[in-house]
């Protein structure tokens, strides 16, 4: 295997190992494991960061891209074309997630002003020091998105 198949390779992995991050990543969510979730990000960043510093690399020799075949040239474009695909469509959902917490959390605020804290809102209420009376309510997600 030459240098450049190695670095190719290796890029290969990376790119394997983020997607599959993604995956579980999406998964956790889907399953709202946040704990696990926020420690797998971690991961995450890690294997993007060592995804950028070899392509980097690679980047900064084209003539080790020269010398690979046309078909492993295709196939590593592919693969980057993929990953960037499985990216995009994480951060949607990421922000999607995010989206929906955010309407949870107003729709908490908003009936705690209409469950009797004075007219104070959620942020007004623990602004103040405001502690209204704990209640369950019950939350139904539609996974479907």
């Amino acid at each position: 295997m030459t240098s450049a198949e190695g670095r190719v390779a290796l890029l290969m992995t990376l790119m394997r190992q983020l997607q599959e991050t993604m995956r579980t990543e999406n998964g956790l969510l889907r399953e709202l494991k946040l704990a696990r979730m926020r420690e797998l990000q971690g991961e995450k960043a890690a294997l993007a960061e060592r995804y950028e510093i070899e392509l980097r690399r690679l980047r900064q020799t084209p003539e080790a891209i020269g010398a690979l075949s046309g078909e492993a040239r295709q196939h590593l474009e592919s693969s980057m074309r993929e990953l960037q695909a499985a990216a995009r469509a994480n951060a949607d959902r990421l922000l999607q997630a995010r989206g929906v917490v955010e309407a949870v959390v107003q729709a908490i605020g908003d009936s705690l002003g209409a469950a009797g804290t004075g007219g104070h809102t959620y942020a007004a209420a623990s602004a103040q020091g405001f502690d209204p009376p704990a209640r369950v309510i019950p939350v139904a997600f539609d996974r479907r998105c």
